[in-house]
């Protein structure tokens, strides 16, 4: 009897050298070539260009090898294709066309065309299992959860007083609009992004960015500004995306680590646990207080250890994608470069009889690498004062409660997993985050100061690779159970014990969301607030940390008729603080953040001060928005008791 054997089709793509007709084989070449200029630019032209980022990522991973889920190869081809865009932000900086949707798609596509062509390649994806949607829902659950504040606001004011929570919106959101305006990173041309984006901006690392303008620019198909509403909005969705992907590059990375060891009912509950942690930790405050470039670099920090600690199978696929990792880490947040160096450091060591299969590739990205990977550190060290930076800010007190649990239960896991070589391997990986944050500590200590901002950032690291640890605990269960012939009893036996699985599974989901303080902003991650203690996510829920006055104010000033070229708006207001932040939101909101900057940095935040500092700091014209009579008659007294000042000062009482 023959057997018969399935036969999988493959997408279509460039087609495997047919012999004995190299004639046949360069048409069909010419023929890709130019459906990859002609398909773009029939999708730009029908206002599709939105869907040219997706045809990317498909035919990238397409033709990558490796992983062995669908979800596997999209996150191995997303981190590689990150990595691209931010080295490619240096080209597109220097071309004519800047991020236009038509040239970078079909520029793109080339590129892929030729490794094809130079690979044998056709596209191929794995199968989709039905394992791939438990990270790919939670991440979804976690970002809806997080921009839910936004969804329900209704119009800009309600958005505002949200996104106004914290003021780092305002220059990520200018960075974003000033890299679409000068159609590459500020620091290519910061004569170009000085009105628009604030100068601290322009030789801060850019990656998330410019990924985000980029995007912005397909969604659009179009590259000419947005309006206030419509850029802020986007910018909202990228912000809250990319904290979504740092949700997905956790929950996978954990899943990755622990292997073979999951079962369903153990994936699920791995992954709802790691997802409550993460709803209910600080890392909610990436959204609320504006810290998209950190969820990018941080979710690629995160990959890095999932790779370096379980490699990918296929040598040239694991080389580019570390090169990738190493690029965005770069270029989206510089400070875990350390930790970024000492992981791959030590997979190079340890991988590197592996690595002789490929000396060429191997040579060529760790050049790459090496130079693409510290540009941005390098040049922010010497063009502005970062290193004095890590000692600003306020103080960092957190609480060790969950350190503590986590750690220990991390720790039971890798005792038992010690003698596997992924264990060992991550147990490294959180030694070299632990003493990065450690040596933070001590820096501060060594100043005799409380620890400050950046002490912050280096738990937040520590936090997520002790995540990724969390599938060692799977190593403290009896392996996953096999399902034992039996006839009819012995299947109802096997029913039993999987339904059991599946409700102590679903019952641990639910204990980590009570854990996390979930439900009512109390467990290990609460903090204090003000009068009372709760999670950020749970005052970002409760609408607690919002600023309704100053997002009114901000809307009422933006109804009034723009200002004549070259003139600053300045609102001023009775309330301390409330002038600079609604004065940091309008001046973002239109376009001139930059040029306004003398007037909102280094200043004085209350009146009657900040007036006078604002017409000293300010050398041309100013327009004044008063939000209130006293505010008004601040200004008018200053006008008063310096006439020569009315030349160029103006004061104009907002309805």
């Amino acid at each position: 009897m023959q057997s018969q054997s399935a036969t999988v089709v493959a997408p279509a793509g460039p087609p495997q050298p047919p012999p004995g007709h190299p004639a046949r084989h360069a048409r069909r070449l010419v023929g890709w070539l130019a459906a990859a200029w002609v398909g773009p630019l029939l999708a730009y032209a029908a206002g599709l260009a939105g869907l040219l980022p997706l045809v990317l990522l498909g035919l990238t991973a397409g033709l990558l090898r490796g992983g062995r889920s669908l979800l596997d190869r999209l996150v191995l081809a997303g981190a590689l294709l990150a990595g691209a865009t931010c080295a490619a932000g240096l080209l597109f900086s220097a071309w004519p066309w800047g991020l236009h949707p038509v040239p970078v798609a079909g520029t793109a596509l080339t590129v892929l065309l030729g490794i094809a062509a130079a690979t044998g390649r056709r596209p191929r994806l794995p199968r989709p299992v039905a394992a791939d949607l438990l990270p790919v829902g939670a991440a979804s659950l976690a970002a809806v959860a997080m921009a839910w504040p936004y969804l329900r606001a209704g119009d800009l004011a309600g958005r505002l007083a949200y996104a106004m929570t914290g003021e780092d919106n305002s220059r990520h959101l200018a960075t974003v609009e000033g890299i679409r305006a000068v159609g590459g990173y500020l620091f290519t041309d910061p004569q170009a992004a000085a009105r628009i984006a604030p100068e601290p901006m322009v030789w801060y690392p850019q990656g998330f960015h410019l990924t985000a303008a980029l995007l912005d620019t397909f969604l659009r198909s179009s590259t000419a500004p947005a309006g206030p509403a419509d850029a802020l909005d986007h910018y909202l969705g990228w912000s809250v995306g990319a904290w979504g992907l740092l949700v997905l590059a956790v929950t996978w990375a954990a899943r990755r680590l622990a292997g073979p060891q999951l079962d369903p009912p153990r994936a699920l509950a791995l992954t709802g646990a790691v997802t409550a942690a993460c709803l209910g930790s600080e890392l909610a405050r990436f959204v609320v207080y504006g810290y998209p470039g950190e969820s990018l670099g941080l979710a690629a920090t995160v990959l890095l250890v999932a790779v370096t600690c379980r490699p990918v199978a296929r040598t040239g696929t694991q080389v580019a994608v570390v090169g990738g990792l190493c690029v965005t880490v770069g270029f989206a947040y510089l400070m875990f470069l350390p930790v970024v160096a000492a992981l791959a450091a030590a997979w190079l060591v340890r991988d590197r009889r592996r690595l002789r299969r490929r000396p060429r590739l191997l040579a060529v990205v760790a050049l790459v690498a090496a130079v693409l990977t510290p540009l941005p550190a390098v040049a922010g060290l010497l063009r502005t004062d970062q290193v004095d930076n890590v000692a600003t800010g306020g103080g960092v007190f957190p609480r060790y409660d969950a350190f503590l649990a986590l750690a220990a239960l991390v720790g039971a896991g890798l005792v038992v997993g010690r003698r596997l070589p992924v264990w060992r391997r991550y147990a490294g990986a959180l030694a070299a985050a632990g003493v990065f944050a450690a040596g933070f500590l001590l820096y501060f200590r060594a100043l005799g100061t409380d620890p400050r901002y950046y002490y912050g950032k280096t738990l937040h690291l520590l936090l997520v690779v002790l995540l990724v640890g969390g599938g060692a605990l799977a190593l403290l269960l009896p392996p996953p159970g096999r399902t034992v012939p039996g006839g009819g009893a012995g299947r109802r036996a096997e029913g039993r014990r999987a339904g059991a699985r599946w409700a102590v599974a679903v019952a641990v989901v639910l204990a980590c969301v009570g854990a996390a303080g979930l439900p009512r902003g109390t467990g290990l991650f609460a903090q204090p607030f003000g009068d009372r203690v709760t999670t950020w996510a749970a005052a970002w829920w409760s609408g607690s940390l919002a600023r309704p006055g100053p997002a009114a104010l901000t809307v009422r000033a933006l109804a009034r008729p723009p200002a004549a070229p070259g003139t600053v708006t300045v609102v001023v207001s009775d309330r301390r603080r409330e002038g600079y932040l609604v004065t940091l939101f309008v001046s973002t909101l239109q376009g001139t953040a930059g040029a306004s900057g003398p007037a909102v940095y280094r200043l004085p935040l209350a009146e009657p001060a900040r007036s006078a500092a604002v017409v000293a700091a300010v050398p041309g014209p100013i327009r004044f928005l008063a939000a209130d009579a006293a505010a008004a008659r601040v200004v008018e007294d200053l006008l008063a008791a310096r006439p020569e000042l009315r030349t160029r000062v103006s004061v104009e009482r907002l309805p």
